[in-house]
């Protein structure tokens, strides 16, 4: 088996086979003069884990072993016990046992010792044995808890998850203990983390079993070569990359900086401190280029060296090149990539790599060409820094590829032997020395931050999701510049015989190295006061670093790492599988309801202190050793609050010696604080054991039900199993009972089961979880972790059961109720809709197909038209499924005459006419195509409307004073055959639709020109009858007509019009007959006499299906803004569409279609909204059928649609619910006292309201889904949106704020702006509210004041909250607060002004604007936003916020960059402005009578000082336009429908778009 070393720093190496990256084999058990250590190492494992191999086993058993574990199957007895457990059978212990490690306490006296697995306990799969040793086989985890604290430390995002994490750890501490093992070692580098950051304690980490292992495999080169030389002092360091894991830092420093440390080993040592590591790309060791290979190195000349005051990337990319990328970035920064890309790595290393890890991190293709050739184009080609093998291996330079000639040396050298010793110099000489520090600056140091990376052009581009789990970063190791080094030594000098490197010495003296070796006085060439000067300022700087050298343990054994003492093997018999040391003799009973109650959690009451303090005062240990894992543990705990160690050695002595804690501890949370104090007393008797630190109130009810509900998932066996186990403890109520906020903790650990599941068997239990957590989950949870498994699902263009379970009505509906409607259409709706392209499977299509046609009612016509209509249209010849045509049909009949009317036929009549036009243009053929199938879907979708459309209508909309579409696409001779006859099918129904007196009317005198062409026509492809094969008779009524050649379209259409007017009502309008009846006779023959008739049946063909196979994607970019695709002709079938879907609908909606209403008259809902031919052209209107935020910018028409009273007085304010089909506003009612009204759009009236305010109303917010509405009038009412009942009031006390007068400037600067009616009218008093914003996310009220305070109140809890008051300065008028808004959705950024995107923006009278930090009221910054009243604030995106003023200015904030200087600025309204809104990229404002669009598409230091284009609003009576005069005081859009609404200072709400 072939096998690669793989470095741990944790003194151990790991040897993990190719075949199976997942699994390393750790360290070894080797030989020993002490055979009963061996036994007891044996004895631990065994106890500890279920071990399946021990024994001398060949290659293919160990592969077998790993197939297993990739298979997930060795823990599969586990799971089936526990899914026995959930039906009450009980089948053996092993699911019992398992229960007892997760704290089911009716199991607590079980030990089932080897028999199963603790689920916090790394798997063994084997203990094998060699000639010469033992392994044990372990998986490799991803991370450690080193790794997530230095490289994603947001990873663990909230206290719950901490105390969760915690909680685990020490479940798997109380394991080891119960069985008398300690730990010894815990240390976030020995605790291991899955991918979904599920912790592990490995047994190849715990202190026995450390010390009784060596080490063992194969050694390279590489290990055995420093400079070429054996005896080289850095061969230690270099070798596996083997510091100590306690490494002190300080002693190194000191070292290096007095010169007893090389340069080379100082800088492994920073490495080892970052967490590089060996072995691995991605992270490997860096060091830094010195010389540019151009020049032999010369200290004495300037010429070749390389300027370390500069990091390589900015060498080589130029200052204009990264201050251009700095500014014109959305998130400035310098640098895009690691300073030691794995890229470069693999490039430097490709003579020594294999081809498939080429390939996989350099290129797919391997072109050994293509590799530098030479040091120097090596140099040259890079932008990253150098690695320790160019410093150290002299085969590095030796291809093992025939193809790929060796790496060039310089040529001032003749062998790599020789490189590598001048290259070595170059970096211990004393120019290098002298100026190392500022490279250490820049890769570890201080320049990776703040202003100082700036300067040095250092600013990293930070992690698009900075929760996301890393194993690999920048960890900036100092705060403070680096000192320099004192004393520079030669390379020579390090070297225990300095004769053995003759070439090393060239630069040294030994008189010299003796000095500095063995004298600590300071050199003659330093004076007393210079040596004094470095020496403080080295000694301070290592003062600073406590953080480097942490320390975890109590007990100095305790940090004792491994032993390489060997021992005798025990002589195992071949494939022993070891036993488990007991088995329950006696099976005890099981209650599964009881097992349910466990999950039951109340964390609505807060950890009380005194609660805390009992619990330590009752905390002891009874064995030392297990008391210093609990020492380890608090220290590991600190940590992860503090993001630095709590203990350094200095620390720890003085706390062994003086009983002093750390300073601090009391940064640390109180009932943090009190756990970590408990856990690290002087006295270990003091220190609760680990038991009772699992009962301790830190850990709340819901972390102790959360590991039970999760443990079970994390046993090594098939999801499908799992999903079983899951899905019946959701069912029995689980979820639910452990709360909201642990089932949504719960769900990236379940949900995966549901989007991985491929069987159809694991259908049913994957639509139960899913229904499970849509009813426990909160609404941003759900959005979170449901919504993108169910878009996953969805977009698999596969059948699947699933899938179709989920396109079920009821499930869409739950999800619909769940998210809301504007989340639904916006990220499900377009997949439903998608599963009708591309001939997907019949099924999957039918229940697509029911679910828009189900939600289009409940929709409303404007939702409809514009999220499933255009969508459906826009399809036209994209491969449209026959259930999307039908779909379009029966939403037609559905929504009734007027619908189809006004919108569908329009629609339809520009498609079809923009493709005759596109015709009778000479194209690319893929565009023809494209064209054809087109006008294939248009016709197929007409001729369904035809047939559920009254007779009466047929006529008015496609007959009457115009030229049938029909007979249009049949004059277009160069149309394809397939498009002539499906046109001629559509135009036979719509004949028998109308029935034979009205095609003598409206049809027959406009077929006189297609008739005389048809007559004359000439094709070298009409031959005689017999190869026609078009025979007419009796026998073949009922079979399909395919046309062969356009003459063929006589016999389709005469006979059928003969038998339907009669032969002599045709030939009247038919100057031709003759000679159409003449070659009807002689090439189908065909006579006038005969009985047989051709019937509309058997004109029917099936509606052309485009395959996969495309020939291009080149469409007409008039109609689909270029986006569509194209199938050869050759892939038109040759039948028909024949009329079943047709005959079903009717008999679905009646046996006749005429009972469809024909008046289009009258209010019907949705009356006012406009026809779409009335003013969108076909490019418009299909350009916009995308996702929301990927639609086309707005072109708005400035029209009102319809206009109604409102309010007597002043319209206020608006509020539109999310299904747009609701609007609630605010203004002066009767008495000028405040009113809300409810509006429902469809009808334009006015349902109900709320009168409850004394005053004129400023805000109103619609409570999330819960159908409560809030509304301020300087007090907040909080009431039922449906009945108009109060439920709550909120106000605040007067006391607690002194009335405020305003002075005579400032109330002449609010009348000089201020609109008419009351505004602002109370705002002298502090104590009022004066608006409001509603946090969705968190369910939260936040209410601005007029003394410029914030008040936060809970709306599920009915309480206020925490205020946030302003300062006493800045309590006077022109403080109060006039508008608010929060970041734009709840996921966390970086690179802003603040952590993460919980921040609140208040917008002051005074012109200025707060951003606060949400969490914890803390400003953030401040700044001049305008000159005048702030009117309202926005966040379209979480680092942006738009402002408007009564300064007459738009303005848009950056929260990325200096807020003081930006220069974005929106001009062009001679008013204030007194509203906006946001669609997606797009800001709407209003400004007295007239409105304005703004676009955001381009970034903000583009836009600059920009004019608006002002337009003035226009209503339409009888075809004239009438300006809208009165003063618009509100507005706001509706996305999904494309329409906005506004309010006017006389009390009109107006529909508009």
């Amino acid at each position: 088996m072939e096998q690669s070393l793989i470095f741990k720093d944790d003194n151990h190496c790991a040897v993990q086979a190719d075949s199976s990256p997942g699994i390393e084999h750790v360290g070894d058990l080797q030989s020993s003069s002490s055979s009963n250590n061996q036994q007891l190492t044996v004895n631990i494992i065994t106890k500890l884990t279920p071990v399946y191999y021990l024994g001398r086993v060949a290659t293919t058993e160990i592969r077998d072993l790993m197939a297993s574990y990739m298979n997930l199957s060795i823990e599969q007895d586990v799971i089936n016990s526990l899914n026995l457990l959930c039906e009450n059978t009980i089948s053996g212990p092993a699911g019992l046992g398992f229960l007892s490690f997760v704290g089911f306490s009716a199991f607590d006296d079980i030990h089932p010792s080897g028999l199963v697995r603790h689920p916090n306990i790394l798997p063994v799969l084997a203990v094998v044995e060699s000639s010469d040793c033992c392994y044990m086989f372990q998986p490799k985890a991803p991370y450690t808890l080193e790794n997530i604290m230095h490289y994603s430390p947001e990873a663990l995002c909230s206290d719950w998850h901490i105390r969760f994490f915690i909680y685990q750890i020490m479940s798997a501490l109380a394991y080891l203990h119960d069985f008398g093992v300690h730990h010894g070692n815990l240390k976030p580098s020995t605790i291991l983390m899955s991918d979904s950051l599920w912790p592990y304690l490995s047994i190849s980490d715990i202190s026995h079993v450390k010390q009784n292992r060596g080490f063992g495999g194969p050694e390279g080169s590489i290990l055995n070569s420093c400079c070429a030389e054996e005896d080289c002092s850095s061969r230690s360091i270099f070798a596996s990359f083997n510091l100590p894991s306690s490494l002190d830092w300080s002693s190194h420093f000191k070292r290096w900086w007095t010169g007893e440390l090389s340069n080379y080993e100082y800088l492994l040592v920073l490495n080892k401190l970052a967490g590089r590591r060996w072995g691995d790309p991605a992270f490997h060791p860096v060091m830094p280029w010195v010389i540019d290979f151009t020049v032999r190195p010369d200290e004495n000349s300037d010429i070749g060296w390389r300027d370390l005051t500069k990091s390589k990337w900015r060498l080589a990319k130029g200052d204009e090149q990264l201050d251009f990328t700095y500014s014109s970035s959305d998130v400035p920064y310098h640098v895009s990539d690691e300073c030691l890309s794995e890229l470069a790595v693999c490039s430097y290393k490709a003579r020594r790599l294999s081809k498939t890890i080429l390939r996989s991190a350099v290129r797919s293709v391997y072109e050994p060409n293509e590799y530098p050739s030479s040091m120097q184009r090596l140099y040259q080609w890079t932008p990253d820094e150098c690695i320790p093998e160019f410093y150290s291996d002299p085969w590095i330079f030796v291809s093992l590829h025939s193809e790929m000639s060796n790496l060039a040396l310089p040529s001032w050298v003749t062998s790599s032997e020789e490189f590598i010793c001048l290259h070595r110099d170059a970096l211990e000489s004393d120019r290098v020395s002298q100026q190392l520090h500022h490279w250490i600056d820049i890769t570890f140091g201080y320049k990776l931050a703040g202003e100082a990376s700036v300067e040095a052009k250092n600013v990293m581009l930070p992690p698009s999701d900075p929760s996301r789990p890393k194993s690999i970063g920048r960890r900036q190791l100092f705060t403070k510049p680096h000192p320099k080094r004192l004393i520079s030594t030669p390379h020579s000098a390090y070297h225990n015989k300095v004769e053995s490197c003759a070439r090393c010495q060239r630069k040294g003296s030994n008189s010299t190295t003796d000095v500095l070796l063995n004298d600590c006085n300071p050199p003659n060439m330093f004076s007393q006061v210079d040596y004094l000067e470095e020496f403080e300022q080295a000694t301070l700087f290592m003062e600073l670093q406590h953080h480097l050298n942490p320390i975890y343990s109590y007990s100095n054994t305790a940090a004792c790492c491994c032993s390489s003492v060997k021992y005798l093997k025990r002589q195992f018999s071949d494939q022993e599988v070891l036993q488990p040391d007991s088995v329950l003799s006696v099976v005890p009973d099981f209650d599964f309801g009881s097992y349910l109650e466990c999950f039951e959690s109340d964390d609505s009451s807060s950890i009380g202190y005194q609660e805390l303090l009992r619990w330590k005062q009752r905390s002891c240990s009874v064995i030392e050793h297990h008391a210093n894992d609990i020492f380890s543990i608090g220290c590991i705990l600190a940590e992860i609050y503090l993001h630095r160690p709590l203990f350094d050695a200095s620390l720890l002595a003085a706390y062994k010696e003086t009983g002093m804690l750390p300073g601090a501890l009391h940064e640390l949370p109180v009932h943090v604080r009190l756990l970590v104090e408990s856990c690290i007393q002087r006295q270990w008797e003091r220190r609760p054991c680990s038991k009772h630190l699992l009962e301790s109130p830190y850990f709340p009810p819901s972390v102790r039900s959360a590991y039970m509900f999760l443990a079970p998932l994390q046993l090594l066996c098939t999801s499908g199993d799992r999903l079983k186990y899951v899905t019946k403890l959701a069912s029995e109520g689980t979820l639910k009972a452990m709360g909201e906020f642990a089932a949504e903790v719960c769900a990236p650990y379940c949900l995966p089961f549901v989007s991985s599941s491929r069987l159809d068997v694991d259908t049913e239990s994957c639509l139960r979880l899913l229904k499970e957590f849509l009813k426990c989950l909160s609404v941003q949870a759900a959005k979170k972790h449901i919504l993108p498994i169910i878009q996953k699902i969805l977009q698999v263009p596969e059948y699947s059961h699933l899938k179709v379970s989920l396109l079920q009505d009821s499930f869409v509906r739950e999800l619909w109720k769940k998210l809301g409607k504007q989340t639904y259409i916006e990220k499900v709706h377009p997949l439903v809709i998608a599963n009708l392209h591309n001939s997907p499977n019949k099924i999957t299509a039918s229940s697509a197909s029911i679910v828009l046609i189900g939600s289009s009612e409940e929709l409303g016509i404007p939702i409809t038209v514009h999220q499933t209509v255009l969508p459906l249209i826009h399809s036209f010849g994209k491969g449209l499924c026959d259930d999307g045509i039908e779909t379009l049909v029966r939403i037609g009949g559905l929504l009734g005459e007027s619908f189809i009317v006004k919108q569908i036929l329009p629609l339809l009549r520009n498609v079809i006419h923009f493709c005759i036009d596109s015709s009778k243009v000479t194209k690319p053929e893929p565009q023809q195509s494209w064209n054809s199938f087109a006008l294939i879907d248009g016709l197929s979708a007409l001729e369904g409307l035809v047939s559920v459309l009254p007779v009466k209508a047929v006529l008015r909309e496609l007959l009457q004073d115009q030229v049938c579409l029909h007979i249009k696409i049949l004059m277009l001779i160069h149309l394809d055959l397939d498009v002539i006859q499906v046109a001629a099918t559509a135009f036979v129904d719509l004949c028998l639709r109308i029935g034979p007196d009205n095609t003598v009317i409206h049809v027959l005198p406009h077929l006189k020109e297609l008739f005389a062409e048809l007559a004359f026509f000439q094709d070298s492809s009409a031959v005689s009858l017999p190869t026609k094969g078009l025979k007419i008779s009796e026998r073949n009524k009922s079979e399909t007509i395919k046309m062969e050649s356009r003459i063929d379209l006589v016999l389709l259409l005469y006979p059928f019009l003969a038998s339907l007017v009669g032969i002599e009502k045709l030939r009247e309008y038919c100057s031709t007959w003759f000679l159409l009846e003449q070659s009807l006779q002689r090439l189908y023959n065909w006579k006038p006499s005969s009985k047989c008739s051709i019937s509309g049946e058997n004109l029917k063909t099936q509606r052309f299906q485009p395959g996969n196979d495309t020939s291009s994607e080149v469409v007409p970019t008039e109609l689909f803004n270029g986006a569509g695709s194209s199938v050869s002709q050759s892939q038109i079938p040759k039948t028909g569409w024949m009329a079943a879907s047709k005959h079903r609908f009717r008999l679905e909606h009646g046996t006749s279609s005429d009972n469809l209403s024909a008046s289009t008259s009258g209010n019907q809902p949705w009356f006012w909204f406009p026809s779409p031919d009335s003013s969108w052209g076909v490019p418009d209107l299909l350009g916009r059928s995308s996702g929301l935020k990927d639609e086309l910018p707005w072109k708005i028409e400035a029209s009102v649609l319809y206009s109604a009273r409102a309010h007597p007085g002043a319209l206020r304010s608006l509020e539109v619910h999310d299904d747009e089909c609701t609007i609630f506003t605010g203004g002066v009612g009767p008495g000028f006292k405040g009113s809300i009204q409810r509006w429902e759009l469809a009808n334009m009236n006015c349902t109900s309201g709320y009168y409850g305010h004394e005053e004129v109303v400023n805000s109103i917010c619609i409570l999330s889904i819960t159908g409560k509405v809030a509304s301020c009038d300087g007090t907040i009412h909080i009431w039922n949106g449906q009945t108009g009942k109060l439920i709550a009031a909120h106000t605040e006390s007067s006391t607690s704020f002194p009335l405020q007068t305003a002075s005579v400037e400032q109330a002449n600067m609010l009348n000089q702006d201020a609109l008419s009616g009351g505004i602002l009218s109370n705002a002298f008093r502090g104590s009022l509210y004066t608006t409001m914003h509603y946090m969705a996310s968190e369910d939260k009220l936040v209410a601005g004041m007029g003394n410029g305070s914030i008040r936060f109140i809970d709306i599920s809890r009915d309480q206020k909250l925490h205020l946030w008051k302003s300062d006493s300065a800045e309590i006077s008028f022109s403080s109060l607060v006039s508008t608010i808004c929060s970041s734009g959705s709840d996921k966390p950024r970086n690179g802003s002004l603040v952590a993460s995107s919980s921040w609140i923006a208040a917008g002051l009278s005074s012109g200025y604007c707060r951003l606060l930090d949400e969490r914890s009221g803390k400003i953030i910054a401040v700044w001049r936003a305008h000159d005048g009243h702030i009117t309202k604030l926005a966040s379209p995106e979480d680092h942006l916020i738009a402002s408007s003023s009564l300064d007459k200015t738009l303005r848009i904030w950056d929260l990325r960059r200096n807020l003081s200087v930006q220069s974005n600025i929106f001009r062009s309204h001679s008013d204030g402005i007194f509203d906006f809104s946001v669609w997606g990229q797009d800001l709407l404002s209003v400004s007295r009578n007239k409105i304005a669009l703004t676009s955001l598409s381009r970034p903000t230091n583009e836009i600059g000082h920009q004019q608006l284009v002002l337009q003035n609003l226009y209503s339409t009576d009888r075809g004239v336009k009438y300006k809208n005069m009165s003063v618009l005081s509100a507005i706001s859009v509706l996305p999904l429908s494309r329409l906005f609404v506004v309010g006017t200072e006389d009390g009109f709400l107006k529909i508009c778009h």
